[in-house]
Parts: C-alpha cells; sequence; structure tokens
C-alpha cells in the first residue's frame, strides 16, 4: 500500500482577489521504497454547486485533488471508493 502524504497546498487569484483554482501537490511512499509524485488542480466546478474556495477547507481540497488523481491512475474507481492516508 502507498501511502499518500500531501505536501503543498497553493492558491490562484483573479485580479479582484477572488481564489480560482488551487493547486495540490502529493507525494506518495510504499513499504518497498518506490515513489510517485503529483501535483493536481482543484477548480471551483470540482467544489459543487454554488460553493467557492472560501466555502471549503484545506482537508477539502486536498481530497478533492486526491480523488481526482486516484481517477487519473484508474479511471474505472469510484470516487467513494478512494481511500489513502493523509498526513
Amino acid at each position: 500500500m502507498m501511502n499518500i502524504y500531501r505536501n503543498r497546498l497553493s492558491y490562484d487569484f483573479d485580479s479582484q482577489g477572488n481564489t480560482i483554482d488551487a493547486m495540490v501537490g502529493f507525494n506518495g511512499l510504499n513499504d518497498t521504497g518506490e515513489t510517485a509524485m503529483a501535483t493536481i488542480k482543484v477548480t471551483k466546478e470540482m467544489l459543487g454547486d454554488g460553493k467557492t474556495f472560501d466555502d471549503v477547507s484545506n482537508k477539502d481540497i486536498t481530497e478533492l485533488a486526491k480523488r481526482k488523481w486516484m481517477q487519473y491512475i484508474n479511471p474505472e474507481v469510484k470516487q467513494e471508493e478512494v481511500g489513502t492516508k493523509q498526513e
């Protein structure tokens, strides 16, 4: 099993100061020393109806990014089946 850790979270803003997206960086490490890295963009559209980045926590943004990453790796995986360790 690979343990996934968030190592970066940054935001991009428009000219009015509104958050337009977030970039989440991950590192992964398994018991045999294999690693994986990814930087995933979370967009406003991913947050849900009428929500903005002001309405969601860093943890929520991280979980959305993690699900998106897992779907890139295995498109057959449903979002609710994704379970990884976060620290």
